[in-house]
């Protein structure tokens, strides 16, 4: 081809080696590529190397995990992952989109719903907890079986689903474990004395944690697979929020917020208090691997501070940053599977 010919590109008063020209376009953006291109035929071919356009899409966050042989044209493949964006940005800034309506459930009452890798299980007021396969628009949900004896189902409260397992809880304390490879008969179910207030799923693991009353509850399965309570904590307020920390092995770790406290729950601690300031109630919560992210309330027309999110160590047990300025209660925090060294987070003032 015309390129494996080329062994010296002129530049300007110099003849220089293809790579080292390489070099000196990699340094250019998509704008100067294009005026280089329209220079001479020698220029074009360099200004159009896969290996340019490979870069600038890296550079741009597109494709990350692709390999420079994964496509044949990185010009093109930069073009259109830029017009994806652009169409997505227009879209949500102008509310355009398709809504698809799982199938209506007569008499029933959507109560919880939450979803895992296309897979959407909804608890309704029938007691039934059900499992919608959005990849299959006709896909059967399927209805997931009470614990045997069982006689009628009282309201569905929360419902959680990862890549193995599915978890519900009831209005009369009762939580049902499901394995989603093992079919529609739970693996595992127990009662507590009031209703539960949360309900926790690890995203990649096999624990479940609950709250009720002044309660917080772990459950997990030992090497045999039998399951078994590792851990139980009296805390001084009612949950609002409850998370397992995920990829932590052994015995689980559970965050709860209850009103303006935050506990970092593991079995070989009575309960540690992470956070708590009187008066600045959580009014969201997330964790990964290592930290712990949460909105905070501080009623700001008081005392002139902007309501934040707070990013705690979850090994030291204090504070990295405060983050945010909201009018509005931060609404919603995403910190697990947001981007490396990025959190993602709502409030009500629509930010």
């Amino acid at each position: 081809s015309f390129q494996n010919e080329i062994n010296e590109v002129p530049f300007f008063d110099v003849q220089l080696p293809y790579e080292l020209a390489l070099k000196i376009f990699q340094y250019l953006g998509k704008a100067e590529l294009g005026r280089c291109a329209q220079v001479s035929r020698t220029w074009k071919v360099l200004a159009e190397d896969e290996v340019l356009w490979y870069r600038l899409c890296q550079q741009e966050g597109y494709l990350l995990d692709r390999s420079i042989s994964d496509h044949s044209c990185w010009k093109l493949a930069l073009k259109n992952c830029r017009a994806r964006e652009h169409m997505l940005k227009a879209n949500w800034k102008n509310r355009v989109g398709a809504v698809s309506q799982l199938r209506y459930e007569p008499g029933r009452v959507l109560c919880d719903v939450h979803c895992c890798d296309g897979v959407v299980m909804a608890g309704y007021t029938s007691g039934e907890v059900r499992l919608w396969d959005t990849r299959a628009w006709d896909y059967t949900a399927p209805v997931l079986a009470a614990p045997a004896g069982a006689g009628a189902l009282p309201h569905v409260c929360f419902v959680r689903i990862n890549s193995s397992l599915a978890t519900a809880a009831y209005e009369d304390g009762t939580v049902s474990v499901w394995s989603l490879l093992l079919g529609q008969e739970p693996i595992h179910h127990f009662q507590h004395q009031q209703r539960v207030q949360a309900l926790a799923l690890a995203p990649g693991g096999t624990a479940v944690a609950t709250a009720s009353g002044f309660q917080v509850r772990l459950e997990s399965p030992d090497d045999k697979g039998f399951w078994h309570t590792p851990a139980t904590f009296e805390i001084q307020k009612l949950v609002n929020f409850l998370n397992l920390v995920p990829d932590v092995p052994g015995s689980p770790v559970a965050v709860a917020a209850a009103e303006d406290i935050v506990y970092l729950l593991k079995a070989e601690d009575p309960g540690r208090i992470l956070h708590s300031v009187y008066g600045q109630p959580v009014t969201c919560l997330d964790v990964a691997a290592h930290q712990a992210a949460f909105g905070i309330r501080t009623y700001g027309w008081l005392l002139n501070e902007p309501n934040q999110i707070l990013l705690y160590n979850l090994e030291t047990n204090q504070c990295v940053t405060k983050m945010g300025s909201s009018i509005g209660d931060f609404s919603c925090v995403n910190l697990h599977s947001s981007p490396p060294n990025m959190l993602v987070a709502g409030s009500k003032d629509r930010r």
